[in-house]
């Protein structure tokens, strides 16, 4: 099972696999059901109206059960839709091979000679009536058929039409009946994928696995339709992973959610970490795909301790912080352990890998598993090797089965689900003659949900009367047929959005040398492109990936800025030398250490070139430079540049201007000493006159007192 697109694009996804539940349209360029198409002479009103046909006991015609066919109506006009006539037909000219199948699936058969046959031998199946249908709602009624008037039919696929009249017009709707054939024998083996959200971010969160892994999580619904089971499950590794990081800290539900995976018996293998797109790599020229680094990142020491009796602390969403990691702590081979054993397969998505794909990931090891719209031949063997791809040892499942079963895993609405196994039903029929006694390999192929898994492995496992085996193994017993293969599917968009992360990464990388540990940067980083290339995107809406592929980009360049030269003001350098402070800014959440170059465009000026910083983490760290001026004033500037003990260059170059005034300092030094001297000689010349004061007023004699008159004198005075 593939699931929805994102965190943030999972509810969309959802709302958009729900209104087609609602309207009961399966994409018809797959061929895979039965959509709404109105005929060419309707009105262009009634093309809105979605009308489904789906036949029950998904499509195939038995004589000791009765056969049904489900109509169902989707009204999304504001006006209520009155009760309307329904004709459905069929031919007695069966559809001849599956590009005839898929031409009348979409509702594309042409004026050729099979239309003009299928019209020759058209008969009526029933007439019915499609009851009033509110503005927004559905519709449906159940017609019963009698399995007798396809007794005397030869084995084929049979097409079935319905016209609905509505006042806007004929909508028609289409779908087919399988008439079984003898059995020829031989088996079935079915590949289910099990994958995560296509993600932005490296690993699913705590937060987003007990929503997965609770009941009715996509995660733990998956699991549940595979249990009991014979299908090989294809799992992705970081699903695992993201379990396993948090340690003693996984929610509850997660890790009984692996504890039910590693316990099944179904054998399986491991997709690429994030189930990322191997012919993209391949097409952008890597080698071989890329593998993730170690995980150590996202562990904590604390979450990886014998129990303690203490709850551990609720784990980060992001990468942890410390860059100290135990001896205790597991590899990445056990994080990413999907259990089972056996040859690696490999498994590029539907429609996407050709030749060179095929050839770059050949090896004796490994597998391919490939669709069979990429093998030339008329028939493709599920067991092959291409020569033309460097003998390639490859497993070749059914396209248009697979496409048909995922189409229907992925519908809510009964009538939807129906018509596409209908149409996984008739896609077998074509691909167990090719296959003849030997096993025939199918997928559900990847799909944005699957909420109706269960069903579609239901059908699955008997298609064509085959008997379901749960062992690759089983295919490549014998003798592998020779086959030729088309060429890569290229997909010009996805490849250059890789060569653009691809770079990214290597300057992150660069930058990544100012850390004591550079994983916490680099392996959180390579994750995160092996999700972003993940081919859960094909199946997201074309906004929601190039948001996510922007987002990300985004981030990038925030963190390879989070490391600078504050830009300084103008400094005025009054002195013949003196240090000249500078804020280093670190926004990262680890210390760093860089070294500022400090470079002068002035000979008269002499600075300190090399100045080692260690900046905190989340702060700015101050650094003196110190600088001296060979002249008494001018004008000159530093160019000031942080780099990497290894000479990476960490920023952009900074310059700053100064303004040398050094002869300032001689002035300053005259007027101070003139000043001084001053005061010394201003105190000299006080002391001087309080001195001479002093002794003047010490040698002059003191006056002799007046006496006093007689008492005669005074009386005369008196009178």
């Amino acid at each position: 099972m593939t699931l929805s697109p994102s965190r943030r694009a999972r509810p969309l996804a959802r709302a958009w696999v729900a209104v087609l539940a609602l309207s009961a349209v399966v994409t018809v360029a797959l061929g895979l059901a039965s959509p709404a198409v109105a005929d060419d002479d309707a009105a262009s009103d009634a093309s809105s109206i979605a009308l489904t046909v789906a036949p029950s006991g998904a499509g195939v015609v038995s004589t000791s059960s009765a056969l049904a066919l489900t109509l169902s109506a989707y009204n999304p006009t504001l006006a209520d839709l009155d009760a309307g006539a329904v004709h459905v037909t069929t031919s007695a000219t069966a559809l001849g091979d599956r590009a005839a199948t898929r031409a009348w699936l979409s509702g594309d058969t042409g004026d050729g000679a099979d239309a003009s046959a299928l019209a020759r031998t058209e008969t009526v199946l029933a007439d019915t009536t499609l009851p009033r249908i509110a503005s927004r709602a559905t519709g449906a009624t159940t017609i019963s058929l009698d399995p007798a008037a396809f007794a005397a039919r030869t084995p084929g696929v049979y097409p079935v039409r319905a016209d609905y009249t509505t006042p806007q017009g004929v909508v028609t709707a289409r779908t087919v009946l399988v008439v079984p054939g003898a059995g020829t024998g031989g088996s079935v083996s079915v590949v289910v994928p099990i994958t995560a959200p296509a993600l932005s971010t490296g690993l699913l969160t705590a937060d987003e696995l007990t929503t997965l892994t609770a009941p009715g999580g996509d995660l733990r619904s998956a699991l549940d339709a595979v249990t009991g089971s014979t299908s090989v499950l294809a799992v992705d590794p970081a699903i695992v992973a993201a379990i396993r990081v948090l340690g003693s800290a996984a929610p509850a539900s997660a890790s009984a959610w692996l504890t039910d995976l590693m316990a099944l018996p179904n054998p399986r293998f491991a997709l690429q970490f994030g189930d990322a797109d191997l012919a993209t790599q391949i097409t952008a020229g890597l080698g071989t795909p890329l593998e993730p680094l170690p995980l150590d990142p996202y562990m904590a020491a604390r979450d990886f301790r014998a129990a303690s009796g203490t709850p551990s602390a609720a784990p980060s969403p992001s990468p942890n912080s410390s860059s100290s990691a135990p001896d205790n702590l597991p590899t990445l081979a056990q994080l990413t352990d999907v259990g089972g054993t056996g040859d690696t397969v490999l498994w590029p998505a539907t429609g996407t890998a050709g030749t060179e794909t095929v050839r770059a990931l050949a090896s004796a090891s490994s597998f391919t598993l490939i669709d069979s719209s990429a093998v030339t031949d008329a028939a493709a063997p599920a067991w092959a090797t291409a020569t033309d791809a460097g003998d390639a040892r490859l497993l070749v499942y059914d396209a248009d089965t697979s496409r048909a079963l995922g189409a229907a895993a992925a519908s809510e609405a009964t009538p939807t689900r129906d018509a596409a196994l209908a149409a996984a039903s008739a896609y077998a029929q074509f691909a167990a003659s090719d296959a003849g006694a030997g096993t025939l390999l199918v997928t559900v192929d990847r799909t944005a949900a699957a909420p109706s898994l269960r069903a579609a492995l239901q059908t699955a496992s008997s298609l064509a009367g085959r008997t379901a085996v749960a062992d690759i193994a089983a295919l490549t017993s014998g003798g592998a047929a020779p086959v030729t293969l088309h060429a890569d599917a290229v997909d010009d968009q996805r490849v250059d959005e890789l060569h653009t992360l691809l770079s990214d990464e290597g300057e992150l990388q660069s930058f990544s040398s100012i850390l004591a540990d550079p994983t916490v940067l680099t392996s959180p980083e390579r994750a995160a492109i092996l999700q972003l290339i993940g081919n859960g995107w094909r199946t997201a809406t074309a906004d929601a990936a190039a948001t996510a592929f922007t987002d990300h980009r985004t981030q990038t360049r925030d963190t390879l800025g989070a490391v600078a030269i504050t830009p300084p003001v103008d400094i005025t350098l009054a002195a013949s030398s003196a240090p000249l402070s500078f804020s280093v800014r670190n926004d990262l959440r680890w210390p760093v250490s860089v070294v500022l170059f400090a470079t002068r465009n002035d000979p008269r000026l002499i600075v300190q070139g090399t100045t080692p910083v260690e900046a905190g983490p989340s702060q700015n760290t101050r650094v003196q430079v110190p600088v001296q001026a060979r002249v008494g004033s001018g004008e000159s500037t530093l160019e000031l540049q942080l780099r990497s003990a290894t000479g990476v260059t960490i920023g952009d170059t900074v310059p700053v201007h100064v303004s040398v005034h050094a002869e300032w300092e001689s002035v300053g030094l005259v007027i101070m000493i003139t000043l001084v001297a001053a005061l010394l000689i201003l105190g000299i010349v006080r002391t001087v006159l309080k001195l001479r004061r002093r002794r003047a007023g010490a040698s002059t004699p003191e006056a002799a007192p007046e006496a006093a008159p007689e008492a005669g004198e005074r009386e005369d005075a008196d009178g």
